[in-house]
């Protein structure tokens, strides 16, 4: 089983608390260690000690590292041989990036070698379905040092995947799609996949083209099953394999763009206590509003395995800010001692910060050294589904508050 090591507060509507300190200021590296708190641009998620200085890290952190090596690796069905001497062919491969597709719902970690990539909508497929319509059936991306190469032989490494809600059946039954695979590959079985975000299982295929080459196909999906994701892999070197390992350690899906039915963290819809506007130095400092966190989304069925909680599909509130620039926290503090929430935020750039327990305790903090001016929606989430949590949502400026 592959394993992985593998989102004006106006004054009538405040409750406002007198602040812990008199002195604003930006909030600090000691105050962030103790918050969770995650960024996801485009699949690709920022672990942070302080907001303002992330780390990129393939999203979510996995454990799924060698997972192919784990079903058995090359040696299941031999060594593919190397190709000599072929440019799209390599020993090692320099460096990867993370490549998405034209819509950005999907990122994958790929080679830097592989520089032909395709990310037009999900067309052309093998389930009879129309692909003529606007959208096609789903989104995807495909990409290979060698495009061409690698769509026409069995001597070009490369990658497709697509990501589906229109696949029905089980996991075997698209699968089974692949049975003409058979005439080019000897095949050497299916296997369950599990990756800790998406269950499923994959056929393992040898000596593709009588060249030696290993095809791999993962078909899979969340916990919900919103969608089907279809990762195909050609590995024609031992280098491949590692790109192979690389690529189940970091393939993704942003399911609210997959769809399009706003039916999970919709910045879009009203939020749930109201939308507001705040200017710096703003008094009194924190400001905060009682609101209830909850509610029976999954966020880290969006987001991924670093946001963890329950919410609404529509943020519980829409702060405009305007500030020049300087630090801005927001935290929850929940009415009874001991409970536990969370905190998601979209940020004026579209990125996706998300909070959990913090300053010793269960309620969440979000810290921005450098926080951009703009809308920022905001969810408060219980970390059990379906649990309304009463409490009150603050605002501040001065480091000294904090929950």
């Amino acid at each position: 089983m592959i394993t992985r090591r593998l989102l004006l507060l106006t004054t009538a509507l405040l409750v406002v608390t007198v602040a812990c300190g008199d002195d604003a200021g930006t909030p600090t590296t000691a105050a962030a260690t103790t918050t969770a708190a995650t960024s996801t641009t485009d699949g690709v998620v920022s672990t942070t000690t302080t907001l303002g200085t992330d780390t990129t890290v393939p999203k979510p952190d996995d454990t799924r590292v060698d997972g192919l090596a784990l079903a058995g690796g090359f040696s299941v069905g031999g060594t593919p041989v190397t190709v000599p001497p072929d440019p799209t062919t390599v020993d090692e491969y320099t460096d990867y990036v993370t490549v998405t597709d034209d819509s950005g719902v999907l990122s994958v970690n790929l080679p830097v070698e592989w520089v032909d990539v395709n990310g037009e909508p999900w067309t052309d497929n093998i389930f009879g379905l129309d692909g003529t319509v606007e959208g096609g059936i789903g989104v995807a991306l495909s990409a290979s040092p060698d495009y061409e190469g690698w769509s026409n032989t069995w001597t070009v490494p490369g990658l497709f995947f697509g990501a589906s809600d229109q696949i029905g059946g089980s996991v075997d039954d698209v699968l089974d799609a692949y049975g003409y695979v058979a005439e080019e590959c000897t095949y050497d079985g299916r296997y369950d996949y599990d990756d800790g975000v998406y269950a499923g299982k994959y056929d393992w295929w040898n000596d593709c083209g009588g060249v030696g080459t290993v095809f791999v196909i993962i078909a899979a999906r969340p916990a919900g099953g919103e969608f089907t994701a279809l990762v195909e892999i050609t590995m024609v070197t031992e280098a491949d394999l590692a790109v192979a390992d690389e690529i189940v350690a970091s393939y993704y899906v942003t399911v609210p763009e997959l769809t399009g039915d706003g039916g999970a963290l919709d910045a879009s819809l009203d939020a749930n206590y109201g939308a507001f506007e705040l200017l710096t130095g703003f008094a009194p400092d924190p400001q905060g509003l009682e609101v209830s966190a909850g509610g029976d989304v999954d966020v880290s069925a969006y987001l991924g395995s670093e946001c963890a909680g329950f919410v609404t599909a529509a943020p519980d509130l829409e702060i405009t800010w305007t500030g020049g620039g300087g630090g801005l926290r927001f935290y929850f503090v929940a009415a009874t001692a001991g409970d536990d929430t969370v905190l998601v935020i979209n940020d004026p750039n579209g990125e996706w910060w998300c909070g959990d327990d913090s300053y010793e305790g269960f309620n969440p903090t979000i810290d921005f050294t450098t926080a951009p001016d703009g809308v920022y929606d905001i969810w408060v989430g219980s970390y059990g589904a379906d649990t309304l949590i009463p409490g009150t949502f603050f605002v501040t400026e001065v480091d000294a508050n904090h929950p």
